[in-house]
């Protein structure tokens, strides 16, 4: 039996100020998501794709659970995971896209990045599944030691295992 592997990604963006609809960044990133979700399912590279909130004390919700957001907690990391062919389609839709790579450039101003990596790859056998709590844990992996084989970075690729 063949052991085929997919990439698996993972990212975190928290936007900057409070999570209501008055902040711009969740405006705009709540009005553009259905497109990108809609581009995603059509998208022939990728696999599979899940979209979850995770709040300040850990608590996972999904993207239908985010509002309303309690006021004066800080803002949750609003996170995807997603399982793609290859690098180059990771790529071709996150850079080369109808609506992600607009959406994204329009927002990049309005995140905080003050805890570092907010975005991490690993290969997976395929037929192995995930929960947003394992990207999480991959991605506080890469943030603690740097990019490893379990853990790593489009600046620091790790190759495709090669299918037993």
């Amino acid at each position: 039996m063949t052991t085929e592997y997919r990439l698996i990604h993972f990212n975190c963006a928290r936007p900057l100020g409070a999570f209501n609809m008055e902040n711009e960044f969740v405006r705009v990133f709540m009005a553009i998501l259905p497109r990108i979700f809609s581009d995603a399912d059509s998208f022939e590279g990728l696999h599979w794709h899940t979209h979850g909130i995770r709040r300040p004390n850990g608590d996972w919700y999904g993207m239908q659970h985010a509002f309303p957001y309690p006021d004066g907690l800080a803002a949750p990391d609003v996170c995807t995971m997603a399982g793609w062919k290859s690098v180059e389609t990771l790529r071709e839709f996150s850079y080369g896209g109808h609506t992600h790579p607009a959406g994204m450039r329009r927002l990049a101003n309005q995140l905080d990045r003050s805890d570092g990596a907010s975005f991490v790859l690993w290969w997976a056998p395929r037929g192995e599944h995930f929960t947003m709590q394992d990207g999480w844990d991959k991605l506080q992996s890469l943030r603690k030691n740097g990019p490893t084989k379990d853990a790593f970075s489009l600046d620091h690729l790790m190759a495709k295992p090669v299918a037993a």
